[in-house]
């Protein structure tokens, strides 16, 4: 830790003696800092994005940009989230979940939160689960900015926006205006190349294509849990790959927008998960791709409306060595189509107004494995209207609800009421109330083999949260939030044992419990291009029998600098996270750790060329990460030190 404070010291001084210099002239707008209103006015705004607006702008936004993920080299979604505000983003030796508020429990998949590409939902209709390690559909590069909507936002978005929303933005074939080639090298054998063509050109057409391939060896783990002659002495050999091919595009044009994208990530598993042979082939194989067309049109004086098609696709192709049975696949896949259609009106004085409907058909859900195969399908109706009036000048209150109905599993209410009060211009008060659910996944409700039952009973989960938030902008470049909130969760999915036969799981409905937290957190921008990011959570989250949480810190804390040098030709990004101890599935105590970060950019291309180099775990801390409930070990060992490096070429 005294090292963390000493280069933190150095760090500082460095900026302090930055903060003095000349201005760069590389000065580019602060999105951080920003209302939401601003933000939408970056680019064209249009009804989606003013729904969006409406809707958001009852709870405090976290915001990372572009310019945020070169600085601190940020390499997958997952990084990314980690480093705002109350989230971390626990690792099981093949996929990243996601936790926050109180609930993060290893293994669970990131069903909770909605993940949004450009407004398009992609969570998937086996696992409901949103990808967001080397698993996700976009390389870092592409993204423009990610937003993180605290909160329940099941009024507007429907299911899976249980807990937040977190949307990306990406960026547009102009931010490139060419082809970029890319080449990167990290620690474990790691590779990665990209080619990325982005042009807009004389009448209005933008186009954006990207390919990537990466491929990791990995390295071999040391478990002590399995220390043993018959199983390799605890060490997993050679089962740490992974590969990841990646394809996206978008076209956009007078208001309308085309996009689609595609992974495919397959990673060994050595971690000896759920029963299978330890040092024995595993792999996880997500395949993910999707195709959305959106329009955006004025249609009247009064009304902006936003039309969205889209087809989304999802292919399982886990594999494992099973003690028995010996090397056996599975073969999951799911498809879906859907549309929605959004209007904002202002007909009226003081009131704006957004109302919509959804259809979504999730037409194939089948499952396939050594124990049988069985095949689904569902389609969801919704409705949607939230009104925004403006009471006084500094007083508006944001009222609104989603009604929804799933074959199966019948028809649920969302509703949502906020008030914003802006006692003088500088300071918000954000005061919130909502109430969401989530359906349960496919797999947790028609998922079999020979662990786990079917229960064509299960039924949604429910959350009702209320929030305070107070913001304040101190000046242009400095900008401070709070936020208070209670969430009281009911119907949580949990895995029980069935009485006969007793080597069987079945999901049902028995869990819950709540959450009281604070989030504090600290923006500070000067001219010259020095950013200053803090922000700490403190959370107290219970189960139903009044047990603190598993895999639930306490505290979170971190700080992320980051400061131009060599005169404006470099840039520096050093961030620090700090987590609290947690308690593991055995109802033991994993130990609180603090990693560094550091990173080094180009601030601008030097004959087409720029380069990024970042050293993660900086101080090589030891430090476990929670595992789930399925493995023989309570924690897992995280990565020490490791590097990596990335060189671009642009052609003009």
């Amino acid at each position: 830790m005294r090292y963390i404070v000493l280069l933190t010291t150095i760090l500082l001084f460095v900026a302090g003696q930055a903060v003095g210099a000349e201005k760069s002239t590389n000065n580019q707008a602060d999105l951080t800092h920003m209302e939401l209103e601003q933000l939408l006015d970056v680019e064209y705004v249009s009804a989606a994005k003013i729904a969006n607006q409406i809707s958001d702008a009852s709870t405090a936004i976290s915001i990372v940009t572009a310019d945020d993920i070169r600085a601190y080299g940020y390499r997958s979604v997952a990084e990314i989230v980690n480093s705002m505000r109350g989230l971390y983003t626990p690792y099981d030796g093949s996929i990243y979940y996601l936790g926050g508020r109180g609930l993060g429990r290893s293994g669970d998949y990131v069903g909770r939160i909605l993940l949004m590409i450009d407004g398009y939902a992609t969570n998937d209709n086996i696992y409901d689960e949103a990808y967001i390690g080397n698993d996700g559909l976009l390389d870092t590069e592409l993204i423009e900015r990610v937003e993180y909507v605290p909160g329940s936002g099941s009024a507007i978005y429907g299911n899976n926006a249980f807990f937040g929303i977190i949307n990306i933005i990406t960026k547009k074939g102009r931010d490139f205006n060419g082809t970029q080639v890319s080449g990167e090298l990290a620690s474990f054998g790691g590779k990665k190349g990209r080619v990325t063509y982005g042009k807009r050109f004389d009448n209005g057409a933008d186009i954006l294509l990207s390919a990537s391939a990466l491929h990791s060896d990995g390295q071999d783990h040391y478990y002590p849990e399995f220390n043993s002659p018959s199983t390799n002495y605890g060490v997993a050999n050679n089962l740490d790959f992974e590969r990841s091919p990646r394809l996206f595009g978008k076209l956009q044009f007078e208001g309308v927008s085309i996009e689609g994208g595609y992974v495919s990530r397959r990673h060994a598993n050595p971690t000896g998960a759920y029963g299978t042979v330890f040092n024995a082939l595993t792999w996880d194989w997500d395949t993910n791709g999707f195709l959305s067309l959106k329009s955006d049109n004025n249609i009247g004086s009064h009304v902006k409306a936003s039309s969205h098609v889209y087809y989304g696709y999802y292919l399982d192709r886990t594999a494992l060595t099973d003690p028995t049975l010996g090397f056996i696949h599975e073969h999951n896949r799911g498809q879906w189509v859907g549309g929605d259609v959004k209007f904002v009106g202002d007909w009226f004085d003081d009131h704006k107004l957004v109302f919509g409907a959804e259809y979504r058909n999730d037409f194939e859900i089948s499952f396939q494995n050594h124990f049988g195969s069985s095949d689904y399908s569902r389609e969801t109706v919704s409705f949607y209207a939230q009104d925004e009036m403006s009471v006084t000048n500094n007083l508006k209150f944001n009222l609104g609800g989603r009604v929804e109905n799933t074959s199966g599993l019948g028809t649920n209410i969302s509703p949502r009421a906020a008030l914003i009060y802006t006692p003088f211009n500088p300071t918000t008060v954000k005061l919130s109330y909502s109430s969401a659910f989530r359906r349960p996944s496919a797999y947790e409700q028609f998922y079999h083999d020979d662990t786990q039952a079917i229960n064509p009973a299960l039924g949604p989960e429910f959350v009702t949260s209320t929030e305070l938030t107070v913001q304040q902008q101190f000046s242009r470049n400095m900008r401070a939030i709070a936020s208070l909130y209670h969430y009281q969760t009911s119907d949580i999915i949990t895995s029980i044992p069935v009485p006969s036969p007793s080597t069987l799981n079945q999901n049902v409905n028995s869990g819950g419990g709540h959450a009281n937290g604070l989030e504090l957190e600290l923006h500070r921008l000067w001219d010259n291009g020095v950013r200053l990011h803090g922000s700490y959570a403190k959370q107290f989250s219970t189960d139903s029998d009044g047990l603190r949480m598993v895999n639930s810190p306490q505290n979170l804390g971190k700080i992320n600098l980051t400061f131009p040098m060599l005169q404006n030709t470099v840039r520096t990004g050093f961030e620090v996270q700090t987590t609290s101890s947690r308690y593991t599935e055995k109802r033991m105590l994993a130990a609180g750790y603090t990693v560094a970060n550091l990173t080094f950019s180009s601030e601008r291309p030097v004959n087409g060329v720029s380069a990024s180099f970042s050293i993660k775990n900086l101080f090589d801390r030891q430090y476990v990460s929670v595992a789930p409930a399925g493995l023989v070990q309570d924690t897992l060992q995280m990565d020490g030190r490791n590097f990596w490096l990335q060189v671009d070429y642009a052609f003009k």
